[in-house]
C-alpha cells in the first residue's frame, strides 16, 4: 500500500472543520476558496450531535454540535466537489456508522485529538486499511505510546508502510497563544517513534507555527481555514484565509529542515534564518523538549469534556449484558473512560441505567 503524501513534500491540509456552522452554502464557498490555495487537502468534521456528545450528561454541547450539522448528502456533494477542484477530501468521522458511509470517498482518515483515547473508534478505522493520522492534543507521551501500540495490534501493516502520522498538537481553543504551541514536543515524538512520520496541527495565528514545525522536520501541516477571521465562532480566529494559506504552501516548498540539534546553541537562530521569524518569536513557539497536556488551555476540566466514557444507548434494566452493540463512546469522559471498552465487555448491570447516562463501575459487576 503506498503512503498517501510524497515524504519529499509536505502534505498539507486545509481543515474548514465547523467554520461553516452548519450552512451548507457557505461550506460549499469555503471549499471553492481552499481549492484555490495550492492545499493538498480540504478536511470536514463529519458527525451527528447525538453520536459525539451525550444528551443527557452535557445537553448544551450535543445542542451546540446540532447547530453544525450537515447532511450525509451534502458532505458526499462536498466530496464530489474536491473531485472536480482537483483537492483531496478528508474529514474526522467520529461514529462507526459514519465511518463505513464515508470510506468510499476517503484516502486517509484523520482522528481528533477528542478521540485519541477513543479505542473502539480507533480500532474500527484501522481496520479499513488507510493511512491514518492522528492529532495528540492533550496526551502525555505514554498515553501516546499506548495507542500506538493498540494499533500496532490491531494493524502491523499501517506503521509497517509508513501510514501512520502522529500531529502534534495543542488543544488551545479560545486562548491561541504562541507560548502554548510547544513545538519541540514535535522533536520528542521524532525521537520517540522515528519509524512514524510527524506533523503538525495548529491552532495559534497566522502561520509562523507551521514554518517552524515544517523546519523541525514535520511532514503534514493541518491549518485551520476560513474567509473571514472577525466571525463570533472561535476557530474563525485562529484559522487562516486564501492569502495565508497560499504562503504556507509557498513557504513549505521552501523551507529546509534544520540538522542542527535542538540542545545546540545556535538552533533558535537556525530555525529563524530557515523561517524568517523573528528569533524571540521563535523561542517563544518552541517551548520545551516534553510532550503532555499544557496546563494553561488542557486543563482536566477541558480533557474530561473533549474525551469520550462507555454509555448505553438504550434504557437497560439490573443484569443486562454489556455487548458492543449496547454500547457506545461519547464526551464527556464521565464514568468509564473509552479506554476500558473492552474490559466491560460480558459484565452485567447492578441497576437500572438510562440510555447516554454515566456509567460507573460500582453499576456493573
Amino acid at each position: 500500500m503506498n503512503t498517501f503524501f510524497n515524504k519529499d513534500k509536505v502534505f498539507i491540509i486545509a481543515e474548514i472543520g465547523g467554520n461553516h456552522e452548519g450552512n451548507f452554502e457557505y461550506a460549499k464557498k469555503l471549499l471553492l476558496d481552499a481549492s484555490k490555495t495550492g492545499a493538498n487537502a480540504v478536511k470536514f468534521q463529519i458527525y451527528k450531535a447525538d453520536t459525539i456528545v451525550s444528551k443527557v450528561e452535557d445537553a448544551a454541547r450535543n445542542k451546540h454540535f446540532k447547530n453544525f450539522e450537515l447532511s450525509n448528502e451534502q458532505y458526499k456533494t462536498l466530496a464530489k466537489m474536491t473531485k472536480e477542484k482537483d483537492i483531496i477530501f478528508c474529514a474526522s468521522l467520529w461514529s462507526k456508522e459514519e465511518i463505513d458511509i464515508f470510506d468510499p470517498y476517503l484516502k486517509f482518515y484523520k482522528i481528533g485529538s477528542g478521540d485519541f483515547t477513543n479505542l473502539p473508534i480507533i480500532e474500527h478505522i484501522v481496520k479499513k486499511n488507510k493511512p491514518l493520522l492522528l492529532s495528540t492534543a492533550m496526551s502525555n507521551l505514554d498515553e501516546i505510546k499506548g495507542v500506538v501500540e493498540f494499533i500496532d495490534k490491531t494493524n502491523p501493516n499501517l506503521r509497517k508502510d509508513k501510514n501512520l502520522v502522529l500531529l502534534h498538537c495543542v488543544a488551545t481553543y479560545g486562548d491561541p497563544r504562541d507560548e502554548y504551541a510547544n513545538l519541540l514536543s514535535i522533536k520528542i515524538l521524532q525521537d520517540t517513534f522515528p519509524d512514524i512520520n510527524i506533523g503538525y496541527s495548529d491552532h495559534t495565528k497566522g502561520i509562523d507555527a507551521c514554518k517552524i514545525a515544517i523546519a523541525i522536520g514535520a511532514r503534514v501541516i493541518e491549518k485551520h481555514f476560513t474567509d473571514n477571521k472577525d466571525q463570533e465562532f472561535r476557530d474563525h480566529h485562529l484559522s487562516v484565509d486564501v492569502k495565508e494559506m497560499k504562503q504556507l504552501v509557498e513557504k513549505s516548498r521552501k523551507i529546509k529542515v534544520v540538522k542542527t540539534k535542538h540542545t545546540d546553541k545556535g538552533y533558535v537562530q537556525e530555525i529563524a534564518n530557515a523561517t524568517m521569524v523573528d528569533p524571540k518569536k521563535v523561542k517563544n513557539l518552541l517551548g520545551k523538549y516534553s510532550k503532555k497536556p499544557t496546563p494553561a488551555v488542557e486543563t482536566p476540566a477541558r480533557i474530561r469534556e473533549f474525551r469520550r466514557a462507555v454509555y448505553l444507548k438504550q434504557d437497560s434494566p439490573a443484569d443486562t449484558v454489556l455487548t458492543k452493540d449496547n454500547l457506545t463512546t461519547l464526551r464527556p469522559n464521565k464514568g468509564i473512560d473509552a479506554r476500558d471498552f473492552y474490559k466491560v465487555l460480558g459484565k452485567r448491570l447492578k441497576k437500572n441505567k438510562k440510555a447516554f447516562e454515566a456509567i460507573y463501575l460500582l453499576d456493573i459487576k
